[in-house]
């Protein structure tokens, strides 16, 4: 608490309280002053003074007046107080939440293993490939980050499908491979409902991975930039594991091979820069594959279990047909 007289030896005591006023908010201030003048009364009630005394004054005048500026000056720090602690709280609380979805993420990639869908290292390894390319495609690290996180559940809707048809080894007929279509919209919906920004990125990924730049996909058959970027990366991260993971019906495929089937269809099948994206950061894809290995590899395949994304025929040709 400051008592302000009006007149100070080299300047005037309102210039001292317009410096206060910008910089130490929370001192209050009493001006004196022997010279009454309403204008200059005016302009330090203005200026966030708590008061305004004139010379001579009465001490106990002067006493009420600091004893009414401390209470409201101790009212407005335990306000301000309590201010913080609930916006801590609410900070808390949103940090909170924001996490709900991505435990759910890392919870949903460890019930693949117990599932046998697919395996907790097959999500992880798209989640890894799809923040690589988001990241090298020019996202921030955080919304690259979050499109990793994304891409574990893109494939959630499987949970629905028939042991009998994930697990069959071989091509599927006409009807079963009508039912696998049907696991992009179950997703979908199974994500959707909760106004969440990453629920809702989500269940637009799970619903649009299988579009294809020439409308050659499902379920909507779009073309080009009308399916979304995050799909558009999530679809190409899928392939391209599909194609380097040794699976049942088929040897894992070498970088060569790799790389010419996604040059031919660059711009056909995937979004060119996307695949650009791609085939300029293998040394990274390598390592995320490395890092996130099956739990059978090594081991001789001899039974069926679906992989997600692309089948491969016994030709070694890539088979858009999930």
């Amino acid at each position: 608490m400051i008592l302000l007289d009006v007149l100070l030896p080299g300047e005037s005591g309102l210039d001292l309280l317009r410096e206060l006023s910008r910089d130490q908010t929370d001192i209050v201030v009493i001006v004196l002053t022997g010279y009454p003048a309403r204008p200059d009364m005016s302009e330090a009630l203005r200026l966030g003074a708590a008061s305004y005394l004139c010379k001579p004054f009465d001490p106990l005048v002067l006493e009420g007046l600091v004893t009414a500026a401390q209470h409201t000056y101790e009212a407005k720090r335990r306000d301000r107080a309590r201010a913080c602690a609930v916006e801590a709280s609410l900070r808390n609380a949103r940090a909170m939440l924001e996490q709900v979805p991505r435990h759910l993420a890392r919870g949903l990639a460890g019930a693949w293993d117990l599932r046998h869908v697919e395996t907790g290292a097959h999500v992880r390894r798209i989640g890894a490939y799809s923040e690589a390319l988001a990241s090298s495609l020019g996202m921030t690290a955080d919304d690259a980050e979050t499109l990793g996180q994304v891409a574990m559940l893109h494939d959630i809707g499987k949970i629905a499908i028939p042991d009998a048809i994930l697990a069959k080894p071989g091509r599927f007929t006409t009807e079963e491979f009508e039912i696998m279509k049907a696991h992009p919209k179950i997703g979908a919906e199974m994500l959707a409902g909760v106004a969440h920004p990453f629920l809702e990125r989500a269940a637009q990924v799970a619903l649009r991975h299988h579009e294809r730049w020439d409308g050659s996909g499902y379920p909507g058959g779009l073309r080009g930039e009308d399916c979304s970027y995050d799909a558009r990366i999530v679809a190409v991260a899928d392939v391209y594991d599909a194609l380097g993971q040794a699976r049942c019906y088929k040897p894992s495929w070498t970088d060569t091979e790799i790389e010419a089937y996604f040059v031919e269809k660059a711009g056909r099948l995937f979004d060119r820069r996307v695949v650009e994206a791609l085939l300029d950061g293998r040394p990274r894809m390598r390592e995320i594959a490395k890092s996130f290995p099956d739990p059978s590899e090594g081991q001789e395949l001899t039974s069926g279990v679906l992989k997600v994304g692309t089948r491969v025929s016994s030709t070694g040709s890539a088979a858009n047909d999930m």
